[in-house]
């Protein structure tokens, strides 16, 4: 060994792995999945709380290494930027679960609405109504009336400036600070 290289042979052996990795190369990723696959499937599982998700997780993961991968000479830094990745991945995959539940739930709803009007469903918008007319009862006459030809009459801002004799974006800010006063008094009301 040259007297003059203080490179270690195991930090130099990662730097090596990890080049081949970069490049994409076959018995890199062999090494790559030996030594992180149980380890990294281990992690997704606790950072998501889903053990069945775990493999999905460090699948996606396994893409977004081999799209990004990069020479590391350090273990820990690798192991860091790998861990790092599988987070990521984990979060997301946590997203793509609750994006999905919202749209599987907004299409039952419309399905609902489509297939025929629900009993439990016309409650809900009858009480939503009466919440909303309870609410808007409790703001000024002339702030309730702007809510309701803005949003039950579908006027447009610039239609509301012009007769208000201000400018549009006067009136987005107002009807904005008017929506925050509402969802606080509904907020009360409930």
């Amino acid at each position: 060994m040259d007297s003059g290289n203080t490179e270690r042979p195991a930090e130099r052996a990662l730097a090596d792995w990890t080049r081949l990795l970069a490049d994409g190369d076959d018995e890199a990723w062999r090494w790559f999945h030996e030594r992180y696959y149980v380890p990294l499937l281990r992690y997704a599982a606790y950072r998501s709380g889903n053990a069945s998700a775990a493999s999905e997780i460090v699948q996606h993961a396994y893409l977004r290494i081999a799209r990004h991968a990069r020479p590391f000479a350090e273990e820990k830094d690798f192991s860091g930027w790998v861990c790092c990745v599988v987070r990521c991945a984990a979060v997301d995959h946590s997203r793509h679960i609750a994006r999905r539940s919202l749209l599987i739930e907004k299409f039952a709803h419309l399905r609902a609405a489509q297939s025929g009007p629900d009993a439990d469903w016309q409650a809900s918008a009858n009480h939503t109504a009466a919440l909303t007319d309870e609410a808007l009862a409790k703001l000024p006459a002339e702030d309730a009336a702007l809510l309701r030809r803005k949003y039950c009459d579908g006027c447009t801002t610039e239609e509301l400036a012009t007769e208000l004799g201000t400018t549009a974006k006067a009136i987005e800010h107002r009807l904005a600070r008017l929506r925050e006063r509402l969802r606080e008094i509904i907020l009360r009301i409930r």
